[in-house]
């Protein structure tokens, strides 16, 4: 049985939505795949995403295709309707045929499980947020950029309620029952956010959809939270590009990592200081910073490699996905060093990841920014020296340390002026394909 489920109307986006899920173990079907075929990936992988080619095609053979990947690869804890995230396709006629075979399937089964569909069509990390029920790409609605001129699929509304509503009735039987958490609901605070949600849930009086808003990754992650626990007994079905299924399996507890990702950077660039930010707002991230040494001068600081390892390994039990040290995460941060400084602290901070990994258990993995860190810890911890898997991007590699107490520990290295902002994220998402295959 797969935990996550997705139809797709492409296989791009099949492929998109299964890469943020990628740490559990996903595969992609084309849409010439046999249902016994899907069966067969599914019984084998935590997370199946088909594609119907649906995109082009009339809403009800849409529905039809989209149905069928459901009767497929049923059951599963999870499922999602993989939608474009600039609304074009059939997006209502296939959300609708998803959940209208999910209800079929389970009370064929004589289940009177709740099946409830959550559709938060942003895009964070591709500039697609969805704003008082409007989606926008790079802040401008959809019906004024370059989409209202597609030759295919020209956009007139940016409207996610009529998307949504376009073709449902037809599948569902009658007008969806469509229900609305704003932006305002999201910025009102968690409490006030779980509220709404649990209104919206009340059993007996339950929405076929909830549309969402959302600018960034966590404010999908705070509704998918703030659903899952206002019916936690409810099978919900994610109508989104990808973003969205990934935080409601993130909160049904799909995504909880076994182990604690220890990422060290000794970086100060502006770009590392931003790739940090992003990893830290989007990841359940503790950070610390290095604990310094008293009575040192400006310009010849000494970290307190014991103070450290301490407050490290006090982090460390609060189980974060990812646990950062980091010498540097804003300007305040900035010291006027010396040569001979800056080399005793990046050897201090390979001495700090030594003393962390020799006391924990379930360590995930290492993330190593900056070159000279990366030395540094792999000689703290008496490495030899890295076996290659893969490059995550360039001038960021991904393998397992050679020799030492800890061989074979994933690990991925990126110098200090490498990628986007995403390039740290990226990153962590590297040492859990490494652990896949550990």
């Amino acid at each position: 049985m797969a935990d996550v489920l997705i139809a797709a109307d492409d296989l791009t986006g099949a492929n998109a939505a299964a890469v943020g899920l990628r740490r559990l173990g996903a595969v992609t079907l084309h849409a010439t795949v046999d249902p016994e075929q899907i069966a067969e990936f599914a019984a084998n992988y935590r997370v199946v995403s088909v594609t119907t080619d649906s995109r082009h095609m009339p809403a009800i053979a849409a529905a039809a295709a989209t149905s069928a990947v459901v009767e497929a690869g049923w059951p599963a804890r999870l499922l999602s309707s993989r939608c474009d995230s600039t609304l074009r396709g059939n997006l209502g006629a296939e959300a609708a045929a998803v959940l209208a075979s999910a209800r079929r399937l389970l009370d064929e089964h004589g289940s009177d499980t709740p099946v409830v569909g959550l559709c938060m069509p942003a895009f964070p990390g591709a500039d697609r947020q969805t704003i008082h029920g409007l989606q926008t790409m790079g802040g401008v609605p959809l019906e004024d950029t370059e989409l209202a001129h597609d030759v295919r699929s020209p956009i007139t509304d940016s409207s996610v309620d009529t998307a949504l509503r376009s073709g449902a009735a037809e599948v569902l039987g009658h007008e969806p029952r469509i229900v609305h958490v704003d932006v305002d609901d999201i910025d009102a605070g968690p409490e006030a956010l779980a509220q709404r949600l649990r209104d919206l849930l009340t059993p007996g009086a339950l929405p076929d959809f909830i549309v969402a808003d959302a600018r960034t990754d966590a404010d999908l992650l705070a509704v998918a939270r703030a659903a899952v626990a206002a019916a936690p007994e409810a099978l919900f079905v994610g109508v989104d590009p990808g973003p969205g299924t990934r935080a409601l399996a993130q909160a049904l507890g799909l995504l909880r990592t076994s182990g604690t990702v220890l990422a060290v950077s000794g970086s100060a660039t502006d770009l590392t200081r931003a790739q940090l930010a992003r990893l830290a707002e989007h990841r359940s991230t503790a950070v610390r910073r290095p604990v310094y040494l008293p009575g040192r001068p400006a310009r010849d600081p000494r970290i307190d490699v014991a103070a450290t390892a301490a407050a490290v390994l006090e982090a460390w039990r609060e189980r974060p996905e990812v646990l950062l040290l980091a010498t540097v995460l804003d300007e305040s941060d900035l010291l006027d060093m010396n040569t001979r400084a800056s080399d005793a602290l990046t050897e201090a901070l390979g001495a700090v990841t030594a003393q962390v990994l020799a006391e924990v258990q379930g360590a995930l993995g290492l993330y190593t920014t900056g070159g000279d860190v990366t030395t540094a810890v792999l000689g703290a911890i008496d490495g030899a020296g890295i076996a290659v898997d893969f490059e995550v991007l360039p001038l960021a590699t991904a393998g397992r340390i050679v020799g030492g107490p800890h061989a074979g520990l994933p690990i991925v290295t990126k110098g200090g002026l490498v990628g986007d902002e995403s390039a740290a994220g990226m990153c962590i998402d590297a040492l859990y394909s490494l652990n896949t295959h550990r």
